[in-house]
């Protein structure tokens, strides 16, 4: 008797929870797997899709920044794709809004290291937007100190223009 009340009791909580007949990975199909109780009609419905909206796409305005950045120039192209509104933040939470605030903190940046040697590497596309890795290897102008250092910008992108970039850190922030 106690047999059978616990397998009514496990019954019970395998409802709306998948399970599998043979374990997931390569090989496994999804008529392999079947889903019991409410979920099942809502396990079975097609994704939605997310995009970036009209304009250029993130691939797009992502492989235009790696060149531009490799190249070494300091374009004025940026400018023409952030948003009026563009949020930029640091790995250390400082927060820039605005491409007048973004160009602040560009030129304190300058005012306070050399960049000796620099590379983007990417982008890495998605759906909404892009990521590049940076390295970077920099001279404090005060005490003269070398550091090498990497950072991964991700970049979100709404109608063909960049609305946020985050940067984040290689392991020091």
């Amino acid at each position: 008797m106690a047999k059978k009340a616990a397998a009514k009791k496990d019954s019970k909580q395998a409802v709306g929870k998948k399970i599998a007949s043979k374990p997931a990975g390569k090989g496994a199909s999804k008529a392999g797997s079947k889903v019991v109780g409410k979920a099942a009609g809502k396990a079975l419905a097609k994704p939605l899709k997310v995009n970036s909206g009209k304009g250029a796409t993130p691939g797009e305005l992502g492989a235009k920044l790696v060149e531009t950045f490799n190249k070494d120039h300091k374009s004025e192209w940026i400018l023409s794709v952030w948003d009026k509104q563009v949020r930029s933040i640091e790995g250390s939470g400082d927060l820039h809004v605005g491409p007048k605030a973004i160009m602040g903190k560009w030129a304190w940046w300058d005012s306070t290291s050399l960049v000796l040697g620099s590379a983007a590497e990417g982008p890495y596309v998605g759906a909404t937007g892009f990521a590049v890795r940076f390295t970077m290897h920099v001279k404090d102008r005060a005490s003269g100190n070398e550091t090498r250092m990497s950072e991964v910008g991700v970049y979100t992108v709404k109608n063909g223009k960049i609305v946020q970039e985050e940067f984040m850190y290689g392991g020091h922030a």
